[in-house]
């Protein structure tokens, strides 16, 4: 993953925040996994970490489907470690954005639910 030669399409440049859109070959491929995920908000998913940001832990749910679990305290990046299979939420799907917005095992932003 991180430090792996890759071949994509630069969709789009924001200069003010030195983002750069990439629509990768390989991503373009497959079918779009996404909506599968929009039914099963507020289920517990399995994952595998694929990266510790600044900003929260990235989790890959599928092939080519990643969600962000955000970080609210640096201490929070030290519970995970990319590679590492967790459980995690799923709190919202963004079709249009093509995000998945997820939580950790140790957050739960909403009241508890009894499915059974």
């Amino acid at each position: 993953m991180v430090g792996q030669r890759v071949t994509g399409e630069v969709v789009f440049h924001a200069e003010y925040n030195h983002q750069v859109g990439v629509l990768l070959g390989e991503w373009a491929e497959h079918e779009d996994l996404l909506p599968r995920f929009a039914d099963r908000v507020g289920q517990a998913v399995a994952g595998r970490v694929s990266k510790v940001a600044p900003i929260g832990v990235f989790v890959r749910l599928a092939d080519c489907v990643e969600g962000l679990v955000p970080l609210t305290a640096r201490s929070e990046s030290d519970a995970f470690r990319e590679g590492q299979e967790v459980s995690v939420r799923i709190v919202a799907v963004d079709l249009e954005r093509s995000r998945i917005l997820l939580a950790g095992p140790a957050q739960d932003d909403s009241p508890a639910r009894d499915n059974s």
